[in-house]
């Protein structure tokens, strides 16, 4: 998808230029007439970037030609990109591309549109929206903003077609209180860049107004399409380019708003999927306090409309993976290490650890949002009437699930390698000794918090025992097993102390199961 000005001085005087070959898109002949405008919309929305790369109409959507307009015309012909709608259960969209492997041209694409993924955006915007949001209070949302959802999928898609990739740091670039800022949502969105994984704003709060709940394009699509679409002129190779590409990189590599994360990132809470704001704390506490009002109304805003459970069911189990999502942010920052890709001409290091302050602090709001029992997820009207059994379990998977992410090989070497360059920083014996105190601080536990207790216990056990740690660094060699060995016999005093300060029978059972099995793991013969 090469594109040359039609008219070369007046581009290089930087007159805005229609391309000799604009890039263009035809809807698939099966689509739904109601979907057409928001396709088209999102497919020439990108014309804005790329007037800033020098031309204009540049990307065009049309309505797939008539036999008599085109009789060679074929979704299935590689001289036709084209917009596919797929009549499928499928919640999901995607942007694949035919390149010329010699020099990396763009050749053709097609963008793949699966129907059910309206399903998404409507599941989505109500849960992470509702509590601010009262248009999204419904299982029938209205179609304008369905229509501006699927605009900015198929705009995302259409990047992908493009060469660009996910760009996961763009949601980073603004400050989580600006997400409650009315005029600017309106005017940038919820991230950087369309490329990133940010698709609602869960931060604005019941009461904030003007506020734009939907992602749009940012500058970084902005910055990308000059980068990678602008012809350089007195430039006849890719090597006589580079001079010109670096300089623009170095004129913007300290504005977050230009910044790239990678998507593979599992350590960086700069560059995390679904998350937006530049602090996972700050963002996942407001997403809490909304999923909390969204919860207590999820009957009324379903059942009660539908005369059946079948919504609350799968509203339900998706809300339980909204609620991971924001955890999963604050676990990152845990043993987190801040990727800033550099060249070796730029001032700093490419890898920085999260700071002492911010790691306890997201280990403090882990004890305090999901390892002490989530009550208001455990809400009678809703499980009562969605499954006969497992509401214990459900809460006890949850806890375990990011326990053994808090607790992975991978995080605790980081934390291991970090605290062995600074003698400041944030430590495993820290983290162990705050779960000991978070987790064990009732000495009359309920059942919630006996099933995290074995699970803690359980993990901890692993982390000792296993013969072939999947791990970045030689796990038995490492401190590793000697802080859990540590910890296990710090649990084990726990346990004989609070056994013999509780007349409870289940109680004082779980006790002493949880000294066997450390027993048991410590001497086992």
């Amino acid at each position: 998808m090469e594109l040359e000005p039609k008219d070369p001085e007046a581009y290089a005087r930087g007159e805005l230029v229609e391309p000799v070959k604009p890039i263009v898109y035809y809807l698939d002949p099966g689509t739904p007439e109601s979907l057409k405008k928001y396709i088209k919309q999102g497919i020439e929305d990108w014309q804005k970037p790329f007037e800033t790369a020098g031309f204009k109409n540049a990307i065009i959507a049309k309505e797939a030609p008539s036999i008599e307009e085109d009789p060679e015309f074929s979704p299935e012909d590689i001289r036709y990109s084209v917009v596919r709608y797929v009549a499928s259960t499928t919640r999901n969209a995607v942007g694949p591309s035919v390149s010329d492997p010699r020099s990396g041209e763009i050749i053709e694409s097609d963008i793949i549109w699966y129907h059910n993924h309206l399903r998404s955006y409507r599941n989505r915007y109500l849960l992470e929206t509702g509590a601010a949001n009262p248009s999204a209070r419904t299982l029938d949302t209205p179609a304008e903003e369905i229509g501006e959802m699927m605009r900015q999928v198929i705009a995302h898609e259409v990047g992908h077609a493009l060469g660009f990739p996910h760009n996961m740091a763009a949601s980073y670039a603004y400050d989580v209180e600006s997400y409650r800022d009315g005029d600017f949502t309106q005017a940038n969105g919820i991230a950087a860049s369309l490329m990133d994984y940010a698709r609602y704003n869960y931060i604005a709060q019941p009461g904030d107004k003007n506020i734009r709940f939907v992602r749009q394009m940012g500058p970084y699509d902005h910055y990308a399409v000059n980068w990678g679409y602008r012809v350089i002129p007195n430039s006849n190779t890719p090597e006589d380019e580079k001079e010109v590409l670096n300089q623009w990189i170095l004129e913007k590599a300290n504005d977050p708003k230009y910044k790239f994360g990678r998507q593979s990132s599992r350590f960086d809470p700069q560059s995390q999927t679904e998350a937006i704001g530049n602090n996972p704390v700050k963002a996942s506490s407001y997403g809490v306090e909304n999923l909390k009002i969204v919860a207590k109304n999820l009957p009324q805003w379903t059942s009660n409309d539908t005369n059946n459970y079948d919504d609350l069911d799968e509203l339900y189990r998706e809300l339980l993976g909204v609620f991971s999502r924001y955890v999963g942010h604050v676990v990152t920052n845990v043993g987190g290490v801040y990727e800033n890709l550099k060249t070796p001409s730029q001032d700093g290091t490419v890898y920085e650890p999260v700071d002492s302050k911010t790691q306890e602090q997201s280990v403090q709001w882990l004890i305090k949002n999901v390892f002490e029992t989530p009550e208001w997820l455990v809400r009678p009207e809703i499980l009562k009437n969605i499954n006969e059994s497992g509401y214990t379990d459900r809460v006890r998977s949850l806890q375990s699930r990011y326990l053994s992410s808090l607790l992975s090989y991978d995080r605790l070497g980081r934390m291991i390698d970090t605290k062995a360059m600074d003698d400041s920083a944030y430590s495993v014996v820290e983290l162990m000794q705050d779960l000991n105190n978070g987790m064990f601080k009732n000495i009359q536990p309920d059942v919630y918090e006996r099933n995290l207790q074995k699970a803690y216990v359980d993990r901890l056990i692993e982390l000792m025992t296993n013969e072939k740690p999947r791990a970045s660094f030689n796990v038995t060699q490492s401190d590793v097993p000697s802080i859990v060995r540590g910890q296990l016999n710090e649990i084990k005093k726990i346990a004989r102390r609070n056994n013999a300060r509780t007349s409870n029978k289940v109680v004082s059972f779980h006790y002493e199961d949880l000294i066997a099995r450390i027993e048991r793991t410590l001497d086992p013969k």
